[in-house]
């Protein structure tokens, strides 16, 4: 069984150069007969030429010039007189003789053009053409003169050359097929060292674009698969050791808190401290393993997802107004600006994206700061702006906020009990209802854009 492909195109190439010159032999060689064929009325004009030529010239000898003429001319000719004299001259002219009937000689006699068919023992190729024969008159005396074309030496000649062509055709040939297959197979082979690499583990591969075809792109394409791959083996890495250090920095202070309340020379008070902060630890903990469930129900496209019309502006309000504690304890002032605007979404999904954002803007805008809500419709699309006078986002970290467990400020962010996994949960859920969620520049603060489409000639249930 064939199973290099650089074996399997070799030899398909082979069969296809062989079919084909086989094929033009064939070819070639009937032609040949035909052009051949073609020839074969020329005898009775023929023998007309050679009574006349004699009858002009007189030569001394009539079988020295007919052995002269089929020299020249490539014949062979049998001429019979009534006495029974037989001259033969030419290459088939014996064999002509051994079909020569007498039945045909009194034809041409009588003034007929006679045919006959004869075979040569010694010619092997295509059949012997007939011999033509008619009555011709040399001196004095009628001849039953019979003249056959000898095509012998043009057809071993037309089959030698032709043979020549196609075995150097067929040497040459196979010489450039091995040689393409060779180049075809070699960037295939490349290509399955490179996957063969990345199936263990190693992304690193790029292969050159040196084909610009089929090739070339299945070669593009396994590099970007690599691409791919190695950013998603570093996601799954920082994953693994973000998610390794949220846990196991709330656990240290809970062992350790724990440890310190066996202590008997605690205070009431630090006591009470101490259990304090493993609660806080234990609640940060819990925080967590929710967020990562709800991120891994999302991603598994199976969480449950309940479309109805609702108002969007309502939802607004009542998330600012259930967070009123939260941004009255640091002297916030919340804006809300929207017109009446129903759209067609999730409503416990979409509340969640609202207090995540809202959530981040009061952690992050300093005391006596100012949060606004902008709705509008613009372009068939609900836009939600969430602005506040914070410290802002670097414009180099704008497109990292929404990977999980990212932070523009680690130490910041972790001392107010943020897991980094927020806003990942808010670009989540807006993918899943086909919109954008964007950050604007602007001089000072954070502003979100969220981008909601709408489904026209929706109304509230």
């Amino acid at each position: 069984m064939i199973r290099s492909l650089y074996v399997r195109i070799a030899v398909t190439f082979l069969v296809i150069v062989l079919v084909s010159i086989s094929i033009a032999y064939f070819t070639a060689n009937q032609l040949f007969r035909r052009d051949l064929q073609g020839q074969f009325g020329m005898e009775e004009m023929m023998i007309t030429r050679l009574e006349k030529l004699y009858n002009g010239s007189s030569p001394r000898s009539l079988p020295a010039f007919l052995e002269q003429v089929s020299s020249l001319q490539e014949m062979s000719i049998v001429a019979v007189n009534k006495n029974g004299l037989v001259i033969q001259v030419g290459r088939t002219s014996r064999s002509i003789v051994n079909h020569l009937s007498w039945r045909a000689l009194t034809s041409v006699f009588d003034g007929q053009t006679q045919r006959v068919d004869f075979a040569d023992e010694h010619r092997t190729g295509p059949s012997s053409p007939p011999a033509y024969g008619r009555l011709a008159q040399f001196g004095n005396t009628e001849w039953a003169v019979f003249i056959a074309p000898d095509h012998v030496r043009q057809f071993k000649s037309f089959q030698r050359n032709t043979f020549t062509i196609l075995i150097t055709l067929l040497v040459v040939g196979c010489i450039l097929i091995l040689l393409a297959a060779r180049y075809l197979v070699k960037p295939l082979k490349m290509m399955t060292a490179a996957t063969i690499r990345i199936a263990k583990g190693d992304f690193s591969v790029q292969l050159p674009m040196s084909h610009r075809n089929e090739l070339g792109e299945l070669a593009d394409s396994i590099n970007q698969m690599a691409h791919s791959l190695s950013q998603l083996e570093t996601m799954r890495r920082d994953f693994v050791s973000n998610v390794s250090h949220e846990i196991q920095s709330p656990l240290t202070s809970i062992g350790g808190f724990a440890e310190a309340l066996r202590s008997e020379e605690l205070t009431e008070s630090d006591r009470n401290r101490y259990v304090g902060i493993i609660k806080q630890e234990s609640s940060r903990l819990s925080r967590l393993s929710e967020n990562l469930l709800k991120l891994a129900s999302l991603d598994s496209e199976q969480h449950p997802y309940e479309p109805v019309a609702y108002r969007l502006d309502r939802q607004l309000q009542d998330v600012v107004l259930s967070s009123e504690p939260a941004w009255l304890a640091r002297r916030l002032t919340v804006e809300l600006l929207m017109e009446e605007t129903v759209i067609k979404g999730d409503e416990d999904q979409l509340n969640q994206v609202w207090i995540n954002l809202l959530t981040n803007s009061i952690k992050f805008t300093p005391e006596e700061g100012k949060i606004s809500f902008q709705l509008s419709e613009e372009h068939g699309n609900a836009v939600v702006r969430i602005a506040d006078s914070g410290s802002g986002i670097p414009e180099e970290e704008r497109d990292r906020v929404f990977e999980r467990f990212y932070k523009v400020d680690p130490s910041r962010d972790r001392t107010q009990g943020g897991s980094g996994l927020g806003l990942s949960i808010v670009k989540k859920i807006i993918d899943i209802h086909g919109g954008t969620i964007d950050i604007e520049d602007v001089e000072q603060g954070t502003v979100f854009v969220v981008r909601l489409p709408l489904q026209p000639e929706v109304q509230v249930g």
